[in-house]
């Protein structure tokens, strides 16, 4: 990923985490597990949040690669479950994201089983 798509990748967590209202503490730590895994330092997170605080995230196209666009839906689904709720808000992010992608529901079954497997494997 580029430095801009990095930005625009990890914006996207960030307004989902703002969707609903709510900020917890294990969302802001899994954003950072998932900002250090694709190589995105603070720099990043400070200049994705002045894009969601600006607005400036809705209008921008997914991940140009579908592996990148894939692993975004991912780690949507990962942090949007941090703090063990799965938000009206959150949802409908989620599902946007899932319509873009085409993905199938048992693909999406599968997603989510992964997702909840990485949360465990983080708490253990």
């Amino acid at each position: 990923m580029t430095a801009e798509e990095k930005t625009q990748y990890l914006a996207t967590l960030i307004a989902l985490i703002h969707v609903d209202g709510k900020i917890q503490k294990s969302e802001e730590r899994l954003l950072n597990t998932v900002a250090r895994e694709i190589g995105a330092g603070f720099h990043f997170l400070e200049q994705a949040e002045k894009a969601v605080q600006s607005g400036d995230v809705s209008s921008q196209p997914p991940p140009p690669r579908s592996s990148d666009a894939l692993r975004l839906l991912e780690d949507m689904l990962f942090i949007s479950n941090a703090d063990g709720s799965f938000s009206a808000e959150e949802k409908k992010e989620v599902l946007a994201a899932v319509k873009d992608l085409g993905l199938s529901s048992d693909q999406v079954d599968r997603l989510k089983a992964e997702c909840r497997q990485r949360l465990k494997d983080l708490k253990d």
